[in-house]
């Protein structure tokens, strides 16, 4: 049976509640370095119809900014940017957005990042995945913590515009270095529990159950 291509995320209904680039939740610039390409890509790919789309969301001066890799930036619109996105390629966001978390993992794991990524392993993954979401994002406490072949892992106070979002994205951050480091059949369901607001806009908390095996 035929689907329609989800266009959106949960909780992108409604305006970002800071002007893009002003919230005080951020995330490292490398990933908005690599989204920028596919943006450049894609525009002259289009013919430039990327850009106008853009900037009838607001989003096109924040997006097409120099970015520093290792500097941090406002992580609110990136949801809304790959939404326009998605919207322009005919694309099933939720897809979309899974294929350039591996991209994005892909070029970690070649990166500057790299050993800190290949140093995650089904036996430490509770010790060391902390450690690399703290160092993408400056919001959001994590906790993560052994389950039956697995990990169950809470993420607290996200903001729910990018809850969804930064799950998808983010999966593939989980299974590439475990699977690298011998785990199989790695799988992760999760779900998002709105708790309040924080600092002008409305959070949540993100559960993973995360489960692999090994041998």
């Amino acid at each position: 049976m035929h689907r329609e291509p989800r266009t959106g995320f949960a909780y992108c209904d409604q305006p970002l509640a800071y002007a893009p680039g002003s919230s005080p939740f951020h995330i490292k610039g490398e990933f908005y370095r690599q989204i920028t390409e596919a943006l450049g890509h894609y525009d002259k790919k289009s013919g430039g119809a990327l850009l106008p789309r853009l900037e009838r969301q607001g989003l096109r001066d924040f997006a097409t900014q120099p970015f520093l890799a290792s500097a941090l930036y406002d992580v609110l619109p990136m949801p809304r940017i790959v939404m326009v996105l998605a919207e322009l390629l005919g694309r099933d966001v939720h897809e979309l957005t899974s294929r350039m978390g591996k991209a994005a993992v892909e070029g970690q794991m070649k990166g500057v990042y790299g050993r800190m990524l290949a140093a995650v392993t089904p036996e430490n993954f509770c010790q060391r995945f902390e450690q690399v979401i703290k160092l993408f994002y400056d919001f959001g406490p994590v906790s993560v913590e052994p389950a039956e072949r697995g990990a169950s892992l809470v993420r607290r106070g996200v903001p729910l515009c990018i809850a969804e979002w930064w799950s998808l994205v983010t999966v593939p951050f989980v299974e590439m270095p475990l699977t690298a480091a011998g785990a199989r059949d790695v799988s992760l369901e999760w779900r998002i529990e709105p708790t309040g607001v924080e600092q002008g806009v409305k959070v949540g908390d993100v559960h993973w159950d995360i489960r692999w095996t090994t041998g």
